[in-house]
């Protein structure tokens, strides 16, 4: 299903789901859990697509099938079970396993919590009856799905029955919604109607922040100008956000290009003693080297991997902006250690190449090989 869309059963009805009818176009029956679910998602609750960005995968936008989807067991009209598929529901910053290969019986009391139900929904009384059951994640229950009802009303009347809102006392995330009529020995499912709300697993995406003067910055109280101050730093409250490096500290790194920070708690930029803006990217990552042949002057591009160079380019001391972070150790024939390259003497960096000097003119006779270690960022240049 290639060319579908995850949500296709909440908003459309998912095609080919014969057991489905309400959808969010004009003339579809609106219910309340399409609201409802919209407001837990503003919480962070919802299922978790893990398939989603599977582009390989033909069947990663499967409305009916995975991600916590709720279908029939059986003919609708006679079966009073149903499936929910395996999952991940996000609940209050939690992530639970949802569903289960068991089918689940409305039927059955142990899908039901108690302080919601004592029992089961019951049958219907009159051959035109219908209630609402709501399939939503419960994290005290088995599967962490629980079932939730409301009354019947006789649709030969020209009533519709309501949902039920007992749930909504705590956060949660509906996953069906069910129609139930009476049945024959017991209750049966008339109808399935898809009410997932969903958050993508990434990628986020995050803008570069800028100060009202164009000035490239972190977060400050003062970025819209004629409103009221800010109120941060907030205890106990982290902030993530990209920007451009420039102006942070005298030689920061990735300057012209967009990078993770954190703000902490503790105060607003760079702040003495730490506890404001950290800076995140790029990743400082260490190499060390193999033994790399040194019989005389040797030049190691950057971008070949030892023996023949370095894979990657040393990331520059924010100090000075100017010394690479590299250190090269000497070893004699005999293993021993025979000194620690200081860089301009010994050797030179450049964007492209690191230079051994002849170990012959700078007093490292006997030198046989180097092993060099330095921080990188994973690029060559």
């Amino acid at each position: 299903m290639a060319n579908t869309n995850l949500g296709e059963g909440h908003e459309k009805t998912a095609t080919g789901a014969t057991y489905q009818n309400d959808g969010l176009r004009d003339s579809d029956v609106l219910s309340s859990p399409s609201l409802t679910n919209v407001v837990e998602t503003g919480l962070g609750n919802g299922i978790i697509p893990l398939t989603l960005n599977r582009y390989d995968e033909a069947d990663r936008n499967n409305p009916v099938s995975g991600n916590g989807c709720v279908r029939p067991n059986g003919t609708l009209g006679s079966t009073s079970e149903l499936y929910v598929d395996t999952g991940i529901a996000q609940i209050d910053g939690m992530f639970y396993s949802i569903g289960s290969g068991t089918q689940l019986d409305i039927a059955v009391g142990t899908n039901y919590h108690p302080s919601y139900h004592a029992s089961a929904i019951p049958n219907g009384t009159n051959p035109g009856d219908e209630a609402i059951l709501l399939v939503y994640v419960d994290p005290r229950l088995p599967n962490n799905v629980g079932f939730v009802y409301g009354s019947y009303v006789d649709t030969a009347t020209g009533l519709y029955p309501s949902s039920p809102s007992a749930n909504l006392v705590r956060q949660n995330m509906i996953l069906g919604s069910v129609r139930v009529g009476k049945g024959a020995s017991g209750p049966v499912i008339h109808a399935i109607e898809d009410k997932r709300l969903f958050q993508r697993p990434g990628p986020v995406a995050l803008s570069a922040m800028e100060h009202n003067t164009g000035d490239p910055s972190g977060p400050r109280n003062d970025f819209i100008a004629g409103l009221n101050a800010g109120a941060l730093p907030q205890t106990k409250l982290g902030i993530l956000y990209t920007r451009d490096p420039a102006q942070f500290g005298p030689f920061p790194q990735g300057v012209g290009q967009t990078h993770l920070f954190l703000n902490s708690d503790q105060g607003l930029g760079i702040t003495a003693g730490g506890g404001g803006e950290y800076q995140i990217t790029p990743v400082h990552r260490t190499i060390k080297t193999m033994p790399i042949p040194y019989p005389g002057p040797t030049i190691l591009p950057i971008g070949i991997p030892a023996p023949g160079g370095i894979l990657f380019a040393p990331l520059l001391s924010e100090e000075d902006g100017m010394t690479p972070l590299i250190n090269i150790d000497v070893y004699d024939g005999a293993n021993n250690h025979m000194a620690t390259m200081k860089e301009g003497f010994h050797f030179t960096a450049s964007p492209i190449a690191i230079t051994l000097n002849d170990p012959g003119v700078i007093g490292l006779v006997g030198a046989q090989e180097v092993v060099i270690t330095y921080v990188h960022a994973s690029h060559i240049n």
